[in-house]
């Protein structure tokens, strides 16, 4: 072969290895798609065998369309959750002012050589609290959100990578629905995606400020504990040896920055706080309203000036009255408020107060109150202030000086101090406490003791203002109680709040509520309230044992007051319904009245179990305990108990009988639980044990109708023709309006007494409560008849001589 034949077969070789190796790979890369394409379906197959869903066209479709329903509902679901479950734009709206907060805080208290006085430290520890407490509500609510973001997101990606979506199919909807499912998914779950990156970012920002307030209200409560074991011993110089070199500023600068400072923290806590604020002042609007509709109606009446008589402060002004009491209760719905807000509130109540109490105080009694509101004023502003001042120290000298003057003069004035207004038994107590602190205070400010000098010289004035302060209360209510039993005379509830018959109990109580409210002021300005309160819970609340039995005092409470709050409703539902007036006529409420009491006090005394936590096996050991007791000494009360029980159920006596038991008769009133009231024809109430009803034998006159019989004899003398008499005498009994003809009544001859016989006279009258009233008037128709007829009922005497009978044949 020529090299031109050689080259171009070995070219062909070439060319034929080429195509070979190129065929060769063709037909192995249609193979490895083959293949690939069979491991797809493969992995298809088997997903969709794993989720019960077989490939034939006849069961793809309805399995798709089913998952369509189910996505696009889990899709609406998760949408909602992003857009209203949770709204963060008040907690980033809120974030940067409570940050700020927290940051002048900590530098405040990071700058060196600054001090804060007591109540500085409570009302700053107070505000950090109360920010804490926010944060923590907004840690909460973004813990949860953030979860149920979490959650909704694992579900949405579950539907992103289900392969269903792959799916090639001939129905077009079906392709359509798909993709729009597909296409929401996607979206849902980048929104979501980015949801809960933002809430985690906020999440841990409040986390770092929860620490953050945490370690200030360490850091705030080691400094209060610091400066109540420091303030006992000397801090400035004795007051004698006080110099104005020794202050960096002056009275008044430290008093414009107090009240400056005032303002922001009274507005910084009150932020939070306006859902109490409302309910508050909603309650002042109702019980302004109240009284207001009262006072209105009082005023209409024809005698309106002899009503208003006994009322003095509510006649002055209602709305100034009610607007004291609201600056009484407010403080109680916030807790422990700061010392700013309390100063706040009780000028306006002083204010109040002076309005309401100027015009009824003596001449000689309108100088020292002058006085004493002067001096509250000092206090209150000396008491805000967070540094001291060389005035300071020696003006809080000269109101302790007049502050003991006045008090002397309170107590040396032998003159009524009020006009008109009772005075109170309470007033020289409550000046020997006032004398007394207001010399701890002086004696503090001349040691150098000024935190003690402060607390003691505001705990004083406080005292005695808020003293004469809930008289005034007490008054204005019991005034609000009368009005309202005078507008509304003849109604049921103006016979139970009736003033005269409960102004001594309810006076009581409110001199109760008065010197509790009393003694939490004077923990408060004694700066012991935290404390107070922390020993309060944890004795309400430590577990104590009696041998195996484990109980807390504050189970105790709760099983007692709730036991007394049924005693409540019970006497409230005994008076409305079962203490009705008494009119002679039977009355079967009271019997149902018994069982419905009974029945409150059951369930009571089972709440009262459950809410303190008392086990059964525990209950029982009492029961046991009790049916000891019972068999000792007690079976007169569990007779009279019971007794009262079968008393409701058989019901021998109803509220209105008349009855006779044990040599005792009246009318029922009242079918207690232990014992039963009856009121006798004299106007005594008898108490009955009701196991005496059924023990003795009783008489009930009116147990099925008030008819009764009623009897009187007359004595006629021997000469008068007796078949004459008793014909009048039936006679008129026929005639007779006011008795009844059946039973017939009936005239007969008794007996023989010496110059005469007495005839008897016996009717039924139909109401047996005018008894007395009718036989008296039948009498006095019969003695007409027969006085009428001629015949004379004078008896001879027995000196003259007896006559013979008159043949009556």
């Amino acid at each position: 072969m020529s090299r031109t034949q050689n080259n171009i077969m070995a070219a062909s070789f070439h060319s034929r290895k080429y195509f070979s190796i190129l065929l060769i790979s063709s037909v192995l890369l249609v193979q490895s798609a083959f293949a690939q394409k069979l491991k797809v379906e493969k992995t298809l197959h088997n997903r969709l065998d794993s989720e019960h869903i077989v490939t034939e066209s006849d069961t793809l479709v309805p399995s798709l369309v089913n998952k369509v329903a189910d996505y696009s509902l889990t899709i609406r679901r998760s949408n909602t959750i992003v857009q209203h479950s949770l709204n963060v734009k008040p907690i980033i709206t809120a974030l940067p002012d409570l940050e700020s907060r927290l940051d002048k805080f900590r530098a405040r208290l990071d700058t060196k050589g600054f001090q804060m006085n007591f109540r500085g430290l409570n009302s700053a520890l107070i505000i950090i609290k109360d920010a804490e407490n926010n944060l923590i509500k907004f840690q909460t609510n973004l813990f949860t959100y953030s979860d149920q973001l979490t959650k909704s997101n694992v579900d949405i990606k579950k539907i992103l990578k289900d392969p269903a979506f792959t799916l090639k199919i001939n129905d077009s909807d079906l392709v359509n629905q798909l993709s729009l499912v597909n296409t929401k998914a996607q979206h849902l779950d980048s929104v979501e995606r980015t949801a809960i990156a933002r809430v985690n970012l906020l999440r841990n920002q409040v986390a770092v400020d929860v620490l953050q307030a945490d370690d200030l209200i360490s850091d705030l409560n080691y400094r209060v504990v610091s400066t109540r074991i420091l303030m006992w011993s000397q801090e400035e110089p004795p007051l004698l040896y006080a110099k104005p070199d020794d202050y960096k500023e002056a009275l008044s600068d430290i008093t414009i920055q107090a009240l400056g400072r005032s303002v922001k923290i009274i507005g910084i806590y009150l932020a939070d706080k306006w859902n109490l604020v409302t309910i508050s002042f909603l309650l002042f609007v109702l019980i302004t309203a109240w009284c207001m509709t009262n006072m209105w109606r009082i005023r209409h009446l024809e005698n309106a000036a002899a009503t208003l008589e006994p009322v003095y402060f509510l006649k002055r002004s209602v709305l100034i009255g009610c607007l004291l009491a609201f600056f009484i209760y407010s403080p109680f719905f916030f807790g422990n408020p700061p010392m700013s807000y309390l100063h706040a509130n009780e000028t306006l109540r002083l204010a109040a107060l002076c309005y309401l109490l100027f015009p009824y105080l003596s001449k000689h009694s309108k100088v020292m109150w002058v006085g004493i509101c002067a001096l509250w004023i000092y206090y209150a502003l000396d008491d805000i202030l967070l540094e001291s001042a060389f005035g300071e120290r020696w003006g809080l000298f000269i109101a302790g000086i007049l502050l003991i003057a006045i008090c002397i003069k309170i107590w040396q004035y032998k003159n009524e101090h009020f006009v008109k207004i009772p005075e109170s038994p309470a007033t020289k107590a409550l000046v020997i406490f006032t004398m007394t602190q207001v010399v701890l205070s002086i004696v503090f400010n001349l040691t150098g003791r000024v935190s003690l000098a402060k607390i003691f010289g505001v705990s004083a004035i406080q005292c005695l203002v808020l003293g004469i302060t809930l008289k005034v209360f007490c008054a204005t209510v019991l005034e609000a109680v009368y009005i309202q039993s005078e507008a509304y005379h003849d109604s049921r509830f103006s016979d139970f709040i009736n003033f005269k018959e409960l102004q001594s109990r309810f006076q009581k109580i409110l001199w109760i509520i008065a010197s509790i409210v009393w003694s939490v002021s004077l923990i408060r300005d004694m700066t012991l309230y935290d404390l107070f309160t922390a020993f309060l819970g944890e004795f309400i609340t430590a577990q104590r044992n009696i041998g195996s039995m484990s109980f807390t005092f504050g189970s105790i409470a709760v099983f007692f007051a709730i036991l007394w709050l049924s005693s409540v409703i019970s006497g409230f539902i005994n008076f409305f319904f079962g203490n009705q007036k008494v009119t002679g006529k039977q009355s079967k409420i009271g019997s149902m009245m018994l069982l419905i009491r009974l029945a409150i006090w059951t369930v009571g005394f089972l709440i009262a179990v459950g809410a303190a936590g008392i086990p059964l096996d525990k209950l029982s050991f009492v029961l046991g305990a009790l049916g000891v007791g019972i068999g000792f000494g007690l079976q007169n009360i569990v007779n009279n108990l019971v007794s009262g029980v079968i008393l409701a159920f058989e019901r021998p006596i109803q509220v209105g009988d008349q009855i006779e038991v044990g040599g005792r008769a009246g009318t029922v009133q009242e079918i207690g639980v232990r014992a039963s009231k009856i009121k006798n024809g004299q106007g005594a109430d008898i108490i009955i044990p009701n196991g005496d009803l059924l023990s003795q034998p009783l008489i009930n006159w009116t147990m099925h109708d008030l008819s009764k019989q009623v009897e009187f004899t007359i004595t006629v003398p021997l000469d008068v023709n007796v078949q004459n008499v008793k014909s009048i005498m039936s006679d008129t009994l026929k005639k007779s309006q006011n008795i009844l003809q059946t039973p017939a009544p009936v005239v007969i001859l008794q007996t023989f007494v010496d110059n005469g016989i007495d005839v008897r006279v016996l009717f039924w009258i139909p109401d047996l409560s005018k008894s007395g009233s009718t036989r008296s008037n039948v009498m006095v128709e019969i003695l007409d008849a027969l006085t009428k007829a001629g015949i004379d009922l004078t008896l001879p005497t027995s000196d003259s001589p007896t006559p013979k009978p008159t043949d009556n044949r």
